[in-house]
């Protein structure tokens, strides 16, 4: 008399492991994905909606803030959607230094890793070149956007808690 026994061969268990590892890597990727789409566009949103605060404040004012006017406007970001320095913030704002202070340009880098940036009279764009956050930063959106910016910027780093979320930065 034979004894049967039941129960799945180290192939056919082999084959399942490799099914379902194929599927969870599918998943992963699709998340990813969706996770960046996500950032890009809460990114995009807060440009935008800093963009109008800064122009309501020119209305009222009748010239762009200062680094020192920053805080006056009430601005929060989505924090979690940007690679953030530590050192340095994550929202750069740079404005002319002349009489007037008739100039500016706002650029921020999402943790997928895509650069915006918006500047006077320009809608929220993607800039494919790099965006430093750095003693140069402002050069780099002078050069982004044509303006002629002057060394003067500010970051903005929510998790700062000695100086407020909006910091002046060396260079100026």
């Amino acid at each position: 008399m034979r004894k049967t026994t039941s129960g799945f061969t180290i192939v056919e268990l082999l084959i399942v492991i490799v099914v379902i590892a194929i599927l969870a890597a599918i998943t992963i990727v699709a998340y990813n994905g969706i996770q960046n789409r996500a950032n890009d566009t809460a990114v995009k949103n807060d440009l935008a909606t800093l963009r109008k605060k800064i122009e309501m404040f020119r209305t009222t004012n009748e010239t762009y803030p200062y680094s020192g006017d920053l805080d006056s406007l009430g601005y929060k970001a989505s924090k979690s959607s940007y690679l953030i320095d530590p050192s340095f913030g994550n929202i750069l704002y740079c404005y002319s230094y002349d009489p007037g202070n008739t100039m500016y340009a706002i650029g921020a880098v999402s943790k997928s890793g895509k650069n915006y940036y918006a500047a006077l009279n320009s809608a929220v764009q993607e800039y494919a070149g790099p965006l430093s956050f750095k003693v140069n930063a402002c050069d780099s959106l002078a050069t982004i956007t044509g303006l002629t910016l002057t060394r003067s910027y500010a970051g903005y780093n929510p998790s700062d808690t000695v100086t407020g979320p909006w910091r002046t930065w060396v260079g100026q």
